[in-house]
């Protein structure tokens, strides 16, 4: 994964925390070993993720396997690539809201770090020390406000799309009164011409 350069600020302002020394080669070598058998880490992030997190914590009908599917992948990707920065920024953001989109709580990720960390050292038994967890773990916290950042875009979006959409239902349900009142207008101009006979 290409180091943060600084040039990623948070919403707040904030400057984005840089990796402690070590991290990002720990977190490569472990990620590439995963990616050896990525099928085998989807199953098990899969796994981890769904014992973690109950059904009654997402909404009816929520696939708990393309999330897992896709969260996994994405993962994956951003511990080896070496895109600048930005990109990184712009797919985890991109990410955030696909999830949000498609009912996933900004709460939960708490559970994902831990099902996240609890895959690698399953996955990666062999290769497990508490500077792998600890690089997992200082990983996944620079990943998270990304995708919360993500999901709260998504959010303003479509509350300004639902706030367009109701003020054109107005303005429909307006012109249709004034039509009315048009027509109501015409109607008792006739009537007062033409009144009825005797």
């Amino acid at each position: 994964m290409a180091s943060d350069s600084g040039h990623d600020t948070p919403p707040d302002g904030t400057r984005p925390q840089a990796f402690a020394q070590g991290v990002l080669p720990a977190i490569h070598q472990s990620a590439a070993l995963l990616a050896r058998d990525q099928d085998a880490f989807i199953r098990q992030f899969h796994h981890d993720v769904s014992a973690l997190i109950p059904d009654t914590a997402v909404p009816p009908g929520f696939d708990m396997r393309a999330f897992c599917d896709r969260m996994a992948q994405a993962l994956l990707w951003l511990a080896l690539t070496e895109r600048p920065p930005r990109l990184v920024v712009d797919a985890l953001r991109q990410l955030g809201a696909q999830n949000w989109y498609e009912g996933f709580p900004d709460a939960q990720y708490a559970s994902v770090a831990h099902a996240l960390i609890q895959t690698v050292h399953y996955l990666g038994a062999n290769v497990w020390s508490t500077s792998t967890g600890s690089a997992w773990i200082s990983f996944f916290m620079w990943v998270q406000p990304r995708l919360l950042a993500g999901a709260r875009d998504a959010a303003a979006r479509d509350a300004a799309a639902r706030r367009v959409n109701s003020e054109r239902a107005a303005r429909v349900l307006d012109d249709d009164e004034e039509d009315d009142g048009g027509l109501g207008q015409i109607m008792l101009g006739m009537t007062r011409k033409n009144p009825p006979r005797p």
